[in-house]
């Protein structure tokens, strides 16, 4: 008598059913994670802007030269676009009204529509304000 060896249809979807189970709970365990990479890029951004600024202020004598601003030309421009590209263009990014002293910049953070990350020219930052900058100072929370 020849015995056949293998596993049985059963068995077989129970694999599968497992498999299924531990692959769905590790993709959305991993939502999250792009999100949070995509703001760390965003505040690494914001931080080489503002020293963009200071460097942009002591060649220009000021935050703004003429009709440009320190994102708007040169390496403050491919900052800003890299941050903006970080979710795919999505982000709201703001400079205030810069004036030859002082300036705010806020972009939206991934996952919150209303959640900004805000800097100014005093140091500040805040992150989780409502809305974007409108002067030259960071909103309050």
């Amino acid at each position: 008598m020849q015995t056949k060896k293998g596993f049985t249809l059963i068995e077989l979807l129970v694999v599968i059913a497992i498999i299924g189970i531990l692959s769905g709970t590790v993709i959305v365990s991993m939502s999250g994670a792009q999100d949070s990479a995509k703001n760390a890029r965003i505040k690494s951004g914001m931080d080489q802007l503002r020293s963009y600024a200071e460097v942009y202020r002591l060649l220009h004598s000021g935050y703004i030269d003429g009709s440009n601003n320190f994102t708007t030309t040169g390496d403050g421009l491919l900052i800003k676009n890299d941050m903006t590209d970080a979710a795919n263009g999505s982000r709201t990014f703001s400079v205030g009204v810069p004036t030859a002293t002082a300036y705010c910049m806020s972009i939206s953070l991934n996952g919150a529509s209303t959640n900004y990350l805000c800097m100014d020219s005093t140091g500040k930052v805040v992150e989780g304000a409502t809305k974007i900058c409108a002067a030259t100072t960071c909103p309050s929370l």
